[in-house]
């Protein structure tokens, strides 16, 4: 007996499946030549921590922050752990069962049968251990395995989807509220130059040197400026609590939070690689969840028509029964049996088929869905890096246009001090040479968030193989 127990333990263990599942085919992607993306192999790669490139302590104080309180993020952990037990309990079914069980039972039969004409007492104990084990002939478990590896991993890309997203939009929001923050300085400035215009223009007026219609549209000009800088107010407020809130901070903190300093000068744009390879889309986690989604359902296919064919169990039994507990584990107590099963549909009306069915229509729509994604990915990329480009040119044109009205204001300054020009005419100059710094920040700005863009477009940096080493532990 033990010599057939060893011999049904190896030959469960030494089974394997074959696959029922399609050869997969994930499609390629097909780029334009002239695109800004090249298949070169000198590659560029994206560092996953890009925006400490920006070299602003604050901004990666406030992403780490977010990383750790964002519901949405907390959601996708949740997720990963729940793909991870799926995936245990796939692994799981490949291998032998072991049950260990153990019944004890008084029993006393009636005395108004044709076997017994009295009652009798007895009393019966068994201790035993069931092997248990599928034989995955056709591979359904172990494609049901594969399918729940590939959902665990898209799981992991989904997570670093939310943190990507979640990255930029902090970054973006915080360079918001910078610009917001130069922006009040500017307009600030631009009030006191209208407010000095003012009172000279009042003062011309009650000399009779100007007329009433003059005087009013210095009044006007005046208000101008200043309902922009209570828009900029608040827009701080709205942009401060907006913040606070994406990283996670409790009502009672958006409060403390609006009173904390923060950096009033816009950092400097980072560069974007040239050289990128289109081979670096790859890395972009929505198309690595697309994929091992499309993966996972390729595996259903196997696991759906491994349906149509014979299941087949073996189980073994090895233990001890006695009437009287003292002697329940002894030679003369022991107890075994050992055999199979082996089953398959008859009669199941077209439910293996309509599950195959599903199964390959299924497939189908996760293709549909890695095309579109991979589409979108491209578009992404492409219109980021157009957007960048037009707006690095437009940041020169409206630097130049800065420099140009700095100097008219200078020379306005000259002739000031030299008598050539009045006291207004000056305040006109600097002013027209302030509103052209909101425009300036504004451009540094969309660059700034073109940059993000640029790097959350081309994935930030994810590693698919630093997830499939955390699969494989």
């Amino acid at each position: 007996m033990k010599n057939n127990l060893i011999l049904f333990s190896l030959v469960s263990v030494l089974l394997a499946g074959c696959s029922l599942s399609p050869k997969l085919q994930v499609p390629k992607m097909d780029f334009p030549q002239e695109s800004s993306l090249n298949s070169n192999e000198n590659k560029t790669l994206i560092d996953n921590t890009w925006w400490e490139k920006y070299k602003d302590k604050r901004l990666s104080l406030l992403i780490d922050e977010a990383f750790k309180n964002n519901y949405n993020l907390q959601e996708t952990m949740l997720n990963i752990s729940l793909a991870r037990a799926i995936l245990t309990s796939s692994t799981s079914d490949r291998y032998p069962s072991l049950n260990l069980g153990a019944d004890g039972e008084k029993t006393r039969t009636s005395a108004n049968t044709f076997q017994n004409s009295k009652h009798n007492t007895y009393n019966d104990f068994s201790l035993s251990g069931v092997l248990s084990y599928e034989v995955d002939l056709w591979g359904k478990v172990r494609e049901a395995q594969k399918a729940s590896k590939a959902l665990l991993i898209s799981s992991y890309a989904q997570k670093d989807t939310v943190k990507l997203a979640l990255a930029s939009n902090v970054a973006d929001s915080y360079f918001i509220l910078i610009s917001l923050y130069e922006k009040l300085d500017v307009i600030q400035k631009a009030v006191n130059a209208k407010e000095e215009s003012l009172k000279i223009s009042n003062s011309q007026y009650s000399s009779g040197l100007i007329t009433q219609n003059i005087l009013f549209q210095k009044k006007a000009e005046l208000n101008r400026v200043q309902l922009l800088e209570n828009e900029i107010k608040q827009s701080i407020n709205l942009q401060e609590s907006a913040l606070a809130t994406l990283i996670g901070k409790s009502p009672k903190e958006i409060i403390n939070f609006k009173n904390e300093n923060f950096a009033k000068k816009l950092p400097n744009d980072i560069v974007v690689p040239s050289n990128l390879s289109s081979d670096i889309l790859n890395k972009r986690p929505d198309i690595q969840e697309a994929e091992q989604k499309l993966i996972a359902t390729n595996s259903q296919i196997g696991v759906a028509k491994a349906e149509y064919f014979p299941s087949i169990s073996l189980s073994g039994m090895l233990g001890y029964e006695s009437l009287q507990l003292t002697n329940l584990v002894g030679p003369k107590s022991g107890t075994n049996s050992y055999g199979g099963n082996i089953s398959m549909p008859f009669l199941n009306w077209g439910k293996v088929k309509a599950n195959v069915q599903t199964a390959k229509t299924n497939k189908e729509l996760a293709i549909l869905a890695y095309r579109q994604t991979v589409q979108l990915a491209f578009q992404e990329v492409y219109d980021a890096l157009n957007t960048r480009h037009s707006l690095s040119e437009r940041l020169v044109q409206q630097t130049n246009y800065e420099k140009n009205l700095e100097e008219i204001y200078k020379i306005a300054q000259k002739q000031y001090k030299n008598g050539y020009t009045d006291y207004i005419n000056l305040k006109d100059a600097q002013y027209d040479f302030l509103i052209s710094q909101l425009d300036t920040i504004t451009t540094k700005q969309a660059l700034l968030s073109s940059g993000l863009t640029v790097y959350k477009s081309l994935g930030g940096g994810w590693s698919k193989d630093f997830f499939l080493k955390q699969v494989k532990e």
